[in-house]
Order: structure tokens, then C-alpha cells, then sequence
């Protein structure tokens, strides 16, 4: 995976770190805990195997060097949420949110716009200029958030299955302004 500097949020109860093979158990957990997601996307149970896909998974001619996977803790060292994707996808100015997921006992707080907020610093710090991400058409919640982040909608996919489940994607996007820059 990527090994670039992580981002920061501005929220100082919770910590960002860039998840590595010993965050499979706790990543395992937090995926236990979200099933209600899970149920919504793919009609059926979190797998045994949800960690160690979250770090497999990647589109065709994509590597793990492009990939990021980010853990998101509270003072106790609790996982409570998980951002992963892909940099430089679909194109080489467009970075991809592949998943944003928070502990329901965190959500509804201000955790993902701090997160939204610091992540799109970063992808513009590195010369991003857009980012991109699919929500799946019955997640209605999650697209009014990324609708609120200033997400816009691209296009719909056709139907297409997920776990037990067969459903469009709604693609969405998000152009980065430039970043400011002193003038001398």
C-alpha cells in the first residue's frame, strides 16, 4: 500500500493511521460492528474474510503502491471508521473514496465532514484535482451526506450485483479548488 504521509482531522478525540496487517483483527471488528451497512449494500452477514478484502481489493490495473486504507481511532485506541480507495483513479488527477465507513456509535457527530474536510486537503496538497466515489442507489443516508461534502452527481451505473443484492451506483465527485499559494 501506499506509503505516503497521512492526513490529518481536526477533531482531538480521534487519531488517523494508516492501517498495516496488524489492524486486521480490530478492522474485523468495526466491520462486525457496521453490519448494518453491509446488510444494506449486500443483503447478507459481514464475511470472516471483510478485513483482509478491505486491504486486497482494487479495480483492474491498479496496485497496492496506489492504494490507501486509513483507520480512524478514539482516545482509546478504538477503530471507529475506516476511509480506503485509490489514488490517481479513474484518471491521474483523481483520487477515490472506495469506502467511508464510522462505528454507528460515532456517526451523526461531525466524524465524517472532519474527515471529508482533512482527506480533500490532502488529495489537493498532493496535487489532486478531483475525487470521486459510488454510492449504491439504497443508500440514500450516504448520499445526502456526500451531497452535503459538495459531491455532485456524475452518472448512474447499470444494475449490478453486490452480495445477494443487484443495485446501481450512483458515481459522484467532487472538484478540489487549487491550492492557495503566497504570493512574494
Amino acid at each position: 500500500m501506499n506509503n505516503d504521509q497521512s492526513f490529518q482531522i481536526d477533531d482531538p478525540e480521534f487519531r488517523l493511521c494508516k492501517l498495516e496487517s496488524e489492524h486486521l483483527q480490530p478492522l474485523q471488528h468495526l466491520c462486525e460492528r457496521c453490519a448494518d451497512f453491509v446488510e444494506l449494500v449486500e443483503g447478507q452477514e459481514v464475511s470472516p474474510g471483510a478485513s483482509q478484502e478491505l486491504f486486497q481489493d482494487m479495480p483492474p490495473g491498479k496496485s497496492l503502491s496506489d492504494k490507501f486504507l486509513y483507520g480512524i481511532f478514539d482516545r482509546n485506541g478504538e477503530m471507529r471508521g475506516v476511509l480506503e480507495g485509490m489514488r490517481h483513479y479513474p484518471d491521474e488527477t483523481t483520487w477515490w473514496i472506495g469506502l467511508l465507513m464510522l462505528d454507528p456509535e460515532v456517526r451523526g457527530r461531525g466524524l465524517g465532514r472532519k474527515i471529508v474536510d482533512g482527506f480533500s486537503a490532502y488529495v489537493r496538497s498532493e496535487q489532486g484535482k478531483s475525487i470521486m466515489l459510488g454510492v449504491v442507489e439504497e443508500n440514500q443516508t450516504a448520499y445526502d451526506f456526500w451531497q452535503q461534502q459538495g459531491f455532485t452527481l456524475v452518472r448512474q451505473t447499470e444494475p449490478r450485483p453486490f452480495g445477494k443484492k443487484v443495485q446501481s451506483v450512483y458515481v459522484m465527485q467532487r472538484d478540489l479548488p487549487p491550492s492557495r499559494t503566497l504570493d512574494t
